[in-house]
C-alpha cells in the first residue's frame, strides 16, 4: 500500500462535506486504495480523474441537496436552484424582445431560435420537465458562445462588453446543470408561475426599447438588461421584506446581486461621465443588497444535524 497514494486520496475526499467524510472517509479511501492495486511511493502514484470526477459529483450532490438530504443542504440547493429558475427567465425574455427587434435583420432566424431555446428551457424548467430544460439551455448557449468568440476576435467590440454578457448568460445555465442532479425530485409549478412572469418582463423589456430623451441620458444604465435586472431585484428585495422569505430566496436573491455587480463592474470599463456615475451607484447598491441578502439568507438556515 503506498502512503503517498493515501494522503493524496484523503486530499481529494476534503471535497466532501465534514459530517459525511467523517463516517465514510475510511471506508471510501480503502475501496480506491484496493482498486490501484499494489502501488509503490516511488511510482509517484495519483488518484484517476475518473475517481477525482466521482467524488466531485457527490460533492456537489451533497453540498446542493435534494428533497431528501438534510435541510441545511437542501436549502442551498434550492438557492442554486432559484438562480437557475431565475436566470433562466431572464434571459428568455431578453432574448424574445432582442428577436422581436430585430425581424428585418439578416440573421433574425438565428436570434428567433435562441429566443425559442430560452423560452423553452425556461418553461420547462418551471413544468418540472429537466432534460427538455437542460438540453434547451445548452442548445441557447451555442449562439451566445459563437457570437462571443467573433466580437473577442473583433477589436472594435470591447472586451468588457463581451464579458459581461457571456457571464450573465453562462452562469444560470451552469446553476441548472449544477444543481438539477440525480437526486432532486421535479417540481411543476402552475403555468401561470411561468406565463406571467416571462409576460412581464418582456413588457418590461420593451419599454426599454422605446425612445429615450437625450437630458435624461444619466438613467440609460437602468434601462439596459443589467439595469433592468437591478430593478427587478430591487422589486424583489422589497417584495420579500414584506413576506419575508426563507432562507433560499434571501441566498438566490443574494446571490443574483453579486452576479448583476460583477457584470456591472466590466460594463464600466467603457462608462464614463453619467454612465459612470450610475453604474457606481448600481454597484454600491448591489453590494449592500449582496452582503445584506447573504448575511440573512445563512442567519436563516437551518441548524446542521
Amino acid at each position: 500500500m503506498s502512503e503517498l497514494l493515501e494522503r493524496r486520496y484523503r486530499s481529494v475526499l476534503r471535497l466532501l462535506p465534514e459530517d459525511y467524510r467523517r463516517e465514510r472517509e475510511s471506508e471510501m479511501v480503502a475501496a480506491f486504495l484496493e482498486a490501484a492495486g499494489d502501488v509503490s511511493s516511488a511510482d509517484n502514484p495519483r488518484p484517476g480523474w475518473g475517481e477525482v470526477g466521482s467524488v466531485l459529483a457527490l460533492a456537489l450532490r451533497l453540498r446542493l441537496g435534494g428533497q431528501d438530504s438534510a435541510q441545511r443542504a437542501f436549502a442551498r440547493g434550492e438557492a442554486v436552484r432559484l438562480v437557475a429558475l431565475l436566470g433562466l427567465g431572464f434571459q428568455a425574455a431578453l432574448s424574445v424582445v432582442t428577436a422581436a427587434g430585430g425581424v428585418a435583420e439578416p440573421l433574425f432566424f438565428l436570434a428567433a431560435a435562441e429566443a425559442c431555446c430560452w423560452v423553452v428551457a425556461f418553461l420547462a424548467l418551471v413544468r418540472g420537465h429537466l432534460p427538455t430544460a437542460k438540453g434547451a439551455a445548452v442548445l441557447a448557449l451555442l449562439p451566445v458562445t459563437g457570437t462571443a468568440a467573433f466580437q473577442a476576435s473583433d477589436s472594435a467590440q470591447p472586451a468588457s462588453q463581451t464579458a459581461s454578457w457571456l457571464v450573465l448568460t453562462v452562469v444560470p445555465v451552469i446553476a441548472l446543470l449544477l444543481a438539477y442532479h440525480r437526486d432532486v425530485l421535479p417540481v411543476t409549478r402552475p403555468w401561470w408561475q411561468a406565463v406571467l412572469p416571462l409576460t412581464v418582463a418582456v413588457f418590461a423589456a420593451s419599454l426599454a426599447l422605446l425612445p429615450r430623451d437625450p437630458t435624461w441620458s444619466w438613467s440609460y444604465p437602468w434601462t439596459d438588461p443589467i439595469g433592468l435586472g437591478v430593478l427587478a431585484l430591487v422589486a424583489g428585495v422589497v417584495a420579500g421584506a414584506i413576506r419575508r422569505p426563507a432562507a433560499p430566496w434571501r441566498l438566490a436573491l443574494g446571490m443574483v446581486a453579486a452576479l448583476l455587480m460583477a457584470v456591472r463592474l466590466l460594463d464600466m470599463a467603457d462608462m464614463y461621465g453619467e454612465f459612470l456615475v450610475t453604474g457606481s451607484v448600481q454597484v454600491v447598491l448591489l453590494a449592500v443588497l449582496a452582503t445584506g441578502l447573504t448575511i440573512t439568507g445563512r442567519r436563516a438556515l437551518p441548524e446542521p444535524v
